[in-house]
């Protein structure tokens, strides 16, 4: 069995079109569709913000650290 991630959008149709890497074949199809919360920039640049709050005055040595621990808090 293969797993393929994507992140796609569907419109007021309902269609979700999902192109896969065979031809000719039968699938058997699992879907599974958590919805993608839009973050609108003013959120961003605070999100942004409390964040360079919270390790001013820190040395990071890549922004690696900072982005992990910002998805860990979602």
């Amino acid at each position: 069995m293969e797993r393929i991630k994507v992140n796609a959008h569907v419109g007021q149709d309902g269609v979700l079109s999902l192109p896969l890497p065979v031809k000719n074949q039968d699938v058997e199809v699992m879907v599974m569709y958590p919805l993608v919360q839009k973050r609108s920039h003013q959120n961003s640049k605070q999100r942004f913000e409390a964040m360079l709050a919270q390790h001013q005055g820190q040395t990071l040595s890549d922004s690696t650290e900072l982005l992990r621990e910002d998805r860990r808090r979602g």
